[in-house]
């Protein structure tokens, strides 16, 4: 049976909304030390009497990027698989998969590096950096060339900033929300930009 063309048009965005899926079933069914955390966390987690304890950076390349596909609530992973799909599809389906593949390794890569050289060892995950640079990179490339991508609603733009303000000055904490990864949301955020800068102005030249 033929994919539904959406998925067709978006199959990296699909991709990364199903797997962040099977993934949050696996850690929730093998408990929060278990094997998918010890394996995907930005830093090694050794399982112990007491719970996990947290190792150093190593060689192991792929840390840099898997802490995106770790979600520790049902909300958490709704919320951001929402946003993977709705700010990927607009990307993948002007630029192609494999711009979009690009775009989300380097916004892993980069938002990761950012929230471990602000909090240092420490178990953290979601998509959320990610979405930030998916936001600032067609904020950054449609305001360089107009329409170049689907544009996002205002008041959606306007959503994520304000949330990201509101992590950024603590109130989710406060709130019970739990640790926020701020430094991932602001780094995407900011790579997302600089990203969408540098396609706006290649797109318009070669326009031109």
């Amino acid at each position: 049976m033929p994919l539904p063309s959406k998925i067709r048009s978006a199959p990296v965005a699909f991709c990364l909304v199903a797997l962040s899926s099977l993934v949050f079933l696996l850690f929730k069914e093998l408990g929060f030390y278990g094997p998918i955390l010890q394996l995907l966390n930005f830093v090694p987690v050794e399982l112990t009497s007491r719970g996990g304890r947290l190792g150093e950076p190593g060689n192991d390349w792929w840390r840099f990027i898997t802490p995106t596909l770790l979600h520790f609530s049902w909300m958490h992973l709704v919320f951001n698989c929402l946003w993977i799909w709705e700010f990927g599809r607009r990307i993948e389906r002007s630029l192609g998969s494999l711009n979009m593949l690009g775009l989300y390794l380097a916004s892993a890569v980069f938002s990761n590096s950012v929230q471990f050289f602000i909090s240092g060892p420490s178990i953290f995950g979601g998509m959320s950096g990610v979405v930030y640079a998916l936001m600032g990179f067609i904020w950054a490339g449609n305001s360089l060339r107009k329409d170049w991508m689907e544009p996002l609603p205002p008041a959606v733009m306007g959503f994520m900033l304000v949330w990201l303000l509101v992590g950024l000055v603590g109130a989710l904490e406060v709130l019970g929300a739990g640790a926020i990864a701020n430094g991932a949301h602001l780094g995407g955020l900011v790579i997302g930009v600089l990203l969408g800068g540098v396609f706006g102005l290649l797109s318009r030249f070669n326009k031109s």
